[in-house]
């Protein structure tokens, strides 16, 4: 089985989602993964673009990195070791599209969401098809 936890950057310190996640790994001896979309830092990109005032060039690396320590310390937190190791994906994008291509690629049978359900997450619900857990 293999379960997604998905996080937008506004959610990044969803420690119930992990920690669901890390139960859900034990239950089923799933493969997991955490799925990073930083959905605001595209918004703001984008304006930048449409302004003619482009984000400075070490922006997008330094939230992707930032990000993925965060992920690292909450998953280690969540397991209990200063080991554990997640497999995670870090994108800049709109959250739709970025939702269609990952689950496309990795084919997750269940999506954990560290989310706020909003109207734009339950029409990605209708769309993707997938059994969805809300974390909030």
């Amino acid at each position: 089985m293999k379960i997604a936890l998905v996080l937008t950057d506004s959610s990044l310190e969803c420690e119930r989602a992990f920690r669901m996640l890390a139960e859900c790994a034990r239950a089923f001896s799933a493969e997991v993964s955490v799925h990073v979309i930083l959905e605001d830092l595209y918004r703001l990109q984008s304006a930048g673009i449409s302004l003619g005032i482009p984000l400075p060039p070490d922006t997008v690396g330094s939230a992707k990195e930032k990000a993925g320590e965060k992920v690292r310390r909450l998953w280690r937190r969540a397991t209990g070791s200063e080991e554990a190791e997640v497999e995670t994906h870090l994108t800049v994008g709109e959250l739709m599209s970025e939702v269609r291509r990952f689950t496309g690629e990795k084919a997750p049978d269940m999506i954990v969401w560290g989310c706020v359900g909003t109207g734009d997450l339950c029409r990605i619900l209708e769309e993707i098809d997938i059994p969805s857990l809300i974390i909030k």
